[in-house]
């Protein structure tokens, strides 16, 4: 008898039945060169569908109460804000009369005012950040490549270079406040030196805002070198030995191995350290405590502060608000489009 006459041949069989791995579910299986039924395909593509939506409810219940925080103190004030920035309010917060796009207009001096104060304080806010972010890098990077040499106390050295991680800004405002104080006189040979005819840093309008800016700079400093030497410390080591075997010294290892590899960490901590540049507030309230002399220090932060808690004006506050995130908002695209063709995920 042939093959074909036989009831158990496997070629007789039009279709094998398959256990899933995954799922225990018994899946038919076509055998080559036969396509599987039409009603066949429907039904496992609406099993993987109904799987889909399982899994993403699941996912959506677990991230239920992250989501809710951020509801409500990140998306509801947000667009609160956008809200009101349209509106003028009342002491209480009531929206009193709808003002179109005039706050905006007198921030970015398009309304024939002629008041600059609001567009000086974003320039001061970039200037302070040209002044933080690429120092507080390049200063990460040095010590980030020091605490990597192979030493007996280099783990003394390394929690030195980490203290200033457990300081909040406030504390550190406060230190440095004394440190800047003219009747400590800490400071009295930098104002000597540099000829000033003030008696403190913080007192004139050419040191104030870098004075600001290096207490930063320094607050900053524990975080960068933690993620600095992280990403040091994640280079293979071969790509090192293999240097020494082609003859290259320590600089030429830094710039063509670590300096490349790094790009990426590098391109996280430019972006995390504008933003916070930009939301900078609390080192100028307590080293300075107003607009600082002739508003050298008078960030966009610190005028959203003046114009919501001291002259209750919500609405153009949010106005302010809104702003920022605009500039912050532009400058992190620009700076991932810019930065982002150096890098080396590889």
């Amino acid at each position: 008898m042939s093959a074909v006459d036989q009831p158990e041949s496997k070629s007789a069989q039009p279709f094998d039945t398959v256990k899933s791995v995954n799922t225990d579910e018994v899946v038919t299986v076509s055998p080559p060169g036969q396509a599987a039924p039409l009603t066949e395909s429907y039904s496992n593509a609406s099993y993987i569908r109904r799987r889909r939506w399982q899994n993403f409810g699941w996912a959506l219940l677990y991230m239920a109460p992250a989501l809710f925080l951020f509801a409500a103190f990140v998306f509801w004030p947000f667009f609160q804000s956008i809200y009101l920035s349209f509106f003028i309010t009342d002491q209480a917060g009531q929206t009193v009369r709808f003002n179109d796009v005039q706050y905006y207009s007198r921030i970015l001096n398009l309304d024939g005012s002629g008041r600059t104060e609001y567009l000086q304080s974003i320039w001061v806010t970039v200037l302070f950040s040209l002044m933080v972010v690429p120092l507080g890098i390049v200063t990460s990077v040095a010590l980030a490549m020091l605490a990597t040499a192979k030493v007996k106390i280099i783990g003394v050295f390394r929690t030195i270079f980490t203290s200033s991680v457990a300081i909040s800004v406030a504390s550190a405002s406060v230190i440095w406040a004394l440190i800047y104080n003219p009747s400590i006189k800490a400071t009295t040979w930098l104002v000597d030196a540099l000829h000033l005819k003030t008696q403190g840093l913080l007192l004139d309008a050419s040191t104030a805002l870098p004075a600001v800016a290096f207490m930063t700079i320094w607050t900053a400093l524990g975080f960068n070198f933690i993620i600095t030497l992280s990403g040091i410390q994640a280079i293979p080591q071969d790509l090192y030995e293999s240097s020494k075997i082609d003859g290259a010294n320590g600089w030429n290892s830094f710039r063509y191995i670590t300096l490349p590899l790094l790009t990426p960490t590098l391109l996280f901590l430019f972006i995390i350290s504008t933003i916070s540049c930009f939301q900078a507030f609390t080192q100028f309230n307590v080293l300075i405590a107003n607009e600082g002399p002739n508003g050298s220090t008078n960030v966009m932060v610190f005028q959203l502060f003046t114009a919501f808690f001291k002259d209750t004006r919500y609405g153009f506050a949010s106005a302010i608000a809104v702003v920022l995130f605009m500039v912050v908002l532009v400058l992190t695209l620009v700076q991932y489009r810019l930065l982002d063709r150096k890098v080396h995920y590889q």
